[in-house]
């Protein structure tokens, strides 16, 4: 099952693109992970459609399901809060303090905000646009890429953590003590998404924040050396265009197992069956795609 957060509602498609369910009509969905969304500014937990408003004003940007029905919330101005708890919402303490958050800034000269959140074995990675990616330990956050970087995304999949970032993707093997950077294979550098599948890593690839050509790459999980191949190009990749005129943005991307999918801003959805290898498209005319995540 997909769900497919969009300009007008939440979507849960099956794998040949057939509706099942559709929720939060005429909202704005911005962030998805199992029973909760981010739409309109509120966080929302599906199963009951309960909406909850973030502490001290903060405006929610992404989330990640974690155990026990709860979620964290990545916010405005770099902030962490959990929701979901019998404590209500929940300002991760330990995330404020972190000691170089005074130093964080955008190229726009705006705040810096928790752009994406991931949750593995090594821990809890918050994605800070433009302050780093840290990785929350027993008693403080470390930093595991720098801000330099100008992270946009943080997936993670059992040992493997792996960033979208303006320089580049990077791959941790080791839960983000040690990385590989590479652009190799892409067109150009500037990354805004990345997606761990079976034994590949995807990521999309364009020339800038205002680009009008994006596209989706993919390369072995177990070999970080090896060059980045376009999807979309040869047999078997019709059902994903070779460019887009936009950039495949920050939770367009997603995988699950051998699962992927590509969602676009005009309504476009493509998935492929044999982690990005082929392609097909499953949904043209939706509202505005802003986010999809396998419901696992």
């Amino acid at each position: 099952m997909l769900l497919v957060g969009t300009a007008d509602g939440l979507f849960d498609l099956a794998l040949d693109g057939t509706a099942e369910r559709r929720a939060l009509a005429g909202s704005d969905v911005r962030s998805v992970s199992g029973d909760w969304a981010v739409a309109d500014g509120w966080v929302m937990a599906l199963e009951t459609g309960a909406a909850t408003a973030m502490p001290d004003g903060l405006a929610p940007q992404c989330l990640v399901a974690i155990e026990g029905g709860r979620a964290l919330v990545g916010t405005g101005d770099a902030r962490i809060v959990e929701v979901g708890g019998p404590e209500g919402p929940t300002r991760d303490r330990l995330f404020d303090a972190v000691p170089t958050r005074s130093g964080w800034s955008t190229p726009w000269g705006g705040p810096p905000a928790t752009r994406s959140l991931a949750v593995g074995p090594g821990g809890t990675y918050a994605g800070v646009h433009v302050g780093g990616v840290w990785c929350r330990r027993p008693a403080q956050w470390i930093e595991v890429v720098p801000a330099e970087a100008d992270d946009h995304q943080v997936v993670c999949s059992g040992d493997v953590v792996a960033v979208a970032a303006a320089i580049g993707v990077g791959q941790s093997d080791d839960r983000g003590r040690t990385w590989h950077w590479s652009d190799d294979g892409l067109h150009a550098r500037y990354c805004r998404a990345v997606a761990v599948a079976e034994g590949w890593l995807l990521a999309s690839a364009s020339t800038g924040p205002a680009t009008t050509e994006g596209a989706v790459y993919r390369r072995p999980l177990g070999d970080p050396e090896a060059p980045f191949a376009r999807c979309g190009e040869g047999e078997g990749h019709q059902g994903l265009p070779r460019a887009f005129p936009h950039n495949v943005d920050t939770f367009d991307l997603a995988a699950a197992g051998p699962l992927v999918a590509v969602g676009t801003p005009v309504g476009g959805l493509h998935l492929s069956e044999d982690s990005g290898a082929t392609w097909r498209t499953i949904a043209a005319a939706l509202p505005g795609v802003h986010c999809v995540s396998f419901a696992v």
